[in-house]
């Protein structure tokens, strides 16, 4: 199933209304907030695709029934929050030595104004009495938790689905849709559906920025699985040569993809009707599996004498 291309118009409607209000900002937020949302820009070649951020309203539309105009200011909303939270991670992830007066000014600021759009949105839909703002509470502490504990608890190896708290702002999306559909009902149940996706999101993007994470010493789910495999300790300090060793030369990888095959099984149990939502973490889980038989393949030539390639897996 297409899980994008039928809500492809109304996305380049909500780009164009994000840059739009942001080219309101003041200079030079206005510049550098338009530069910055570039980066996620659907439309964008080479930017980052977090489909999840800008369909998932959209993706609610199989439980719900709303006006076409409210799938696009959530979406909007999502776009915004997005900005507003990847602008907290790049500050948090950035090394000490860059932690000179003034950095992140203009940052900081661009974060405040991107965050007051974000609520506007959502205040003009949703009354102060409304439940919304108690999940946005949630949601929030949520996110904090992930934040400070990931590392500390060892998420991964312990309750993978909570992996997913850095990421639960991104459930407003359902959240809002089922309140305004008077679905409260489906709300637990949609959480645990995004819970699950969240965490084979964050496994994909673990997998591909391993190398980055393994040097700034950031909490990584494959890394974790690693020590994890081979008994080390939570403080172990892993070299490349050994993840190289453990995902083309062991079966690291594979165990991996068992961890999203299941949490795709977990959301088939679930047997709530979001089918683009459902066909978006298949793709996922494809291809995670692809990425592994890629290299089981390679393995296999490694039984049969391909030196070539054992020299190659060392030389990444």
């Amino acid at each position: 199933m297409d899980w994008f291309q039928p809500y492809e118009e109304e996305l380049a409607e909500v780009f164009a209304e994000c840059s739009k209000k942001i080219a309101e900002f003041p200079p030079p937020l206005n510049q550098i907030g338009l530069q910055y949302m570039e980066k996620f820009d659907v439309f964008q070649q080479g930017s980052a695709k977090n489909y999840i951020c800008y369909l998932l309203p959209f993706w609610m539309k199989d439980l719900t029934d709303l006006p076409a105009n409210v799938y696009r200011d959530l979406s909007t909303a999502n776009i915004f929050g997005m900005l507003y939270f990847f602008i907290q991670d790049d500050i948090m992830d950035s090394l000490p030595e860059h932690h000179t007066p003034g950095t992140w000014k203009h940052p900081l600021a661009l974060a405040n104004l991107l965050h007051t759009e974000f609520i506007s949105i959502y205040q003009t839909l949703f009354p102060i009495e409304s439940p919304l703002w108690s999940y946005y509470k949630s949601y929030i502490q949520e996110w904090s938790e992930g934040v400070i504990y990931e590392s500390q608890q060892d998420y991964f190896q312990h309750n993978p689905t909570q992996i997913a708290k850095k990421a639960a702002p991104v459930k407003l999306g359902s959240t809002a849709a089922l309140l305004l559909s008077n679905r409260h009902d489906l709300i637990p149940v949609a959480n645990d559906l995004m819970n699950n996706v969240l965490l084979t999101l964050q496994m994909m993007d673990d997998w591909a920025d391993w190398e980055q994470d393994l040097s700034d010493g950031s909490y990584n789910c494959l890394l974790s699985l690693i020590k994890s495999d081979y008994n080390l300790s939570k403080e172990h300090v892993l070299t490349t040569d050994d993840v190289h060793r453990a995902v083309y030369l062991h079966e690291t990888l594979n165990h991996y993809v068992s961890i999203a095959s299941a949490a795709h099984l977990k959301i088939l149990d679930l047997n709530i009707n979001v089918p683009h939502v459902i066909s978006f973490h298949e793709t996922l889980v494809n291809e995670l599996m692809q990425e592994a038989e890629n290299i089981e393949n390679g393995r296999k030539m490694l039984e049969h004498g391909g030196l070539n390639y054992y020299l190659s897996v060392l030389s990444k």
